[in-house]
This record gives C-alpha cells, structure tokens and sequence, in this order.
C-alpha cells in the first residue's frame, strides 16, 4: 500500500473491523489496520474491571486514491 494513506474508520469493535474489511476487499479496495491498546501496559498483566472488547482501537485506512469511495461504501453496512 501506498505511503499515502487515509483513514476512514475508527472502531474498537473487531467484528465490525471485519466487516468494514470483507467489504472494502468485494469491491478489491486494499486496507490497513492498526491496532493500538488503551490499556497497554497493564492489559498483559491483567486490570481488574476492563472490558476487553474494548481495549482495542483499529484503524482501518486505504489508499488516499480510493478514499472518497471507500468511504461511501461504509453506508453499505
């Protein structure tokens, strides 16, 4: 993928990151993700109280080339 880049979602659930992906991937739009912990450190030693479902942001981008239609494939879902 190209330097150039462009986020288009911002989710901490997996599942939906999933489906934004299968999705950008029918109409062969290439995505990158990347994770990031809101817990980390302390998610490898266990905190008490933290809903692991939601430790994760994903960040999922494109090419900025395909980023309007990317976008407008979200509503799809």
């Amino acid at each position: 993928m190209s330097i150039l880049k462009k986020e288009i979602y911002v989710t901490r659930d997996i599942d939906k990151c999933y489906k934004i992906r299968a999705l950008l991937s029918e109409y062969n739009i290439k995505s990158v993700v990347i994770t990031n912990t809101i817990t980390n450190p302390g998610r490898h030693h266990g905190i008490p109280f933290i809903d692991m479902s939601a430790a994760y942001e994903y960040h999922i981008f494109v090419n900025k080339k395909e980023g309007k239609r990317a976008l407008e494939l979200l509503h799809l879902l």
